[in-house]
């Protein structure tokens, strides 16, 4: 009885903050496509044709993403398909939209009390079509240089020193450990983009592979079967000599736990919930339980209670945490672990979104350290809600321990 009151009080508290953020999100995105909607009515006056098109085309793709959402599960597959792609296509240009319009605006408005061009209002119908014009292929260019980089994964290689490497069972500790986050399978994710990554993966000999979360994007993958066996085909393609381990994350949730688990069991990859596991008889690794397991009646377990069975002996190993979103960083530095990895934040994927992530999180990216305790949080290798990435390259990290480690 009490087991459950406490998963009941965790469900209520975790779906609180989100239901607030989706509200949130929802109307700064209403606010976005109004304000864009009023500008581009009255700065295309006087261009009676273009004018409706433009304004009925921006009307269907700001419609399409809440449509997505709204219809998906409720309407015909092909209609939520449809109103999927518009809205994938629209999210990045609508961003970059905004912002240059925006800084159009502040300039007309400067220009207006201190004059800094030679074009004083009102303005031509030639010059506001031109300014109409820059706004969107700007934003188009923006895009499309967004949508190449999200599709062209890069390896990035992490040294990390001044732990204490010395309490394995042969006295010594090196490791070449190869990070993938958020990789999201699924409408925008397919095997295509999983076999370039076990390329990257492959070429640089990892010691051992770690996924951190958010495997899955959503529950549609599950839908097709001959996708579903190629992906989980490529990620039994992994080479190393520990193997590869992986954890859950938020979307995997959303997807559903037993099709995820499901999935996981169809490969050579070892899905970690609230386990821990020596390896190699080098170091413990511990996956933790994602914080979304809370919406669904899950309380997840401390790492001390996860790893008490393996160091009650009085042997304590070198400690490695899997935990998908990097909130409270020091339960890890509290258990005495060497290294907790985790993924999640995207870096914000879209500028400048990673300003605003960057207030979220204690470390929102990188290198980081916390008393005896590392931590990497990955920028992730996949994308969500878009196509596109305009911060950073999705990564494959590399992270050397000990006599891996450079001086590079």
């Amino acid at each position: 009885m009490v087991k459950f009151q406490r998963t009941v009080m965790l469900e209520s508290r975790e779906a609180r903050p989100l239901g607030i953020f989706f509200g949130t999100v929802f109307c700064v995105y209403l606010a976005i496509n109004g304000y864009m909607f009023v500008r581009l009515y009255f700065t295309l006056s006087g261009f009676t044709i273009l004018r409706a098109v433009s304004c009925v085309t921006l009307a269907l793709f700001a419609v399409s993403f809440p449509a997505a959402r709204l219809l998906s599960g409720r309407a015909p597959q092909p209609l939520i398909n449809a109103a999927s792609f518009m809205s994938a296509l629209y999210i990045s240009p609508m961003l970059y939209g905004f912002l240059l319009t925006l800084a159009a605006d502040t300039l007309r408005l400067i220009n207006n009390v201190v004059a800094i061009t030679r074009l004083p209002p009102p303005y031509s119908a030639k010059t506001r079509l031109s300014v109409v014009a820059f706004v969107a292929a700007a934003s188009v260019v923006i895009t499309l240089a967004g949508a190449w980089n999200a599709g062209n994964p890069v390896i990035l290689e992490r040294q990390v020193r001044g732990g204490d490497f010395s309490n394995t069972a042969d006295g010594d500790f090196s490791l070449r450990i190869a990070l993938l986050s958020d990789i999201h399978l699924g409408r925008l994710t397919g095997p295509g983009y999983l076999e370039k990554l076990v390329s990257l993966v492959n070429g640089a000999s990892p010691d051992i592979v770690l996924i951190l979360g958010d495997t899955i994007d959503s529950p549609e993958f599950f839908r097709d079967e001959a996708k579903k066996t190629e992906a989980a085909n490529l990620l039994s393609s992994f080479e190393s000599t520990y193997g590869t381990w992986a954890v859950m994350g938020n979307h995997d949730y959303y997807s559903g736990r037993d099709d995820v688990e499901n999935f996981f069991a169809d490969t050579d990859a070892r899905l970690l919930i609230d386990e821990a596991e020596t390896v190699g008889g080098k170091f413990v690794l511990v996956g933790r339980d994602d914080r979304a397991g809370a919406r669904y009646g899950r309380a997840r377990e401390s790492i001390g209670d996860i790893v008490f069975p393996i160091m009650s002996g009085g042997f304590r190993y070198p400690m490695i945490v899997m935990d998908h979103q990097p909130f409270e960083l020091e339960d890890a530095a509290d258990a005495g672990a060497l290294l907790q990895v985790s993924g999640h934040t995207h870096r914000g994927q879209l500028f400048p979104i990673n300003f605003v992530v960057a207030r979220i999180y204690e470390k929102s990216y990188g290198l980081y350290k916390k008393g005896n305790t590392h931590y990497y949080i990955s920028s992730g290798v996949g994308v969500w809600g878009v196509p596109v990435r305009t911060v950073g390259r999705p990564e494959v990290v590399i992270l050397n321990f000990g006599e891996k480690a450079k001086d590079n």
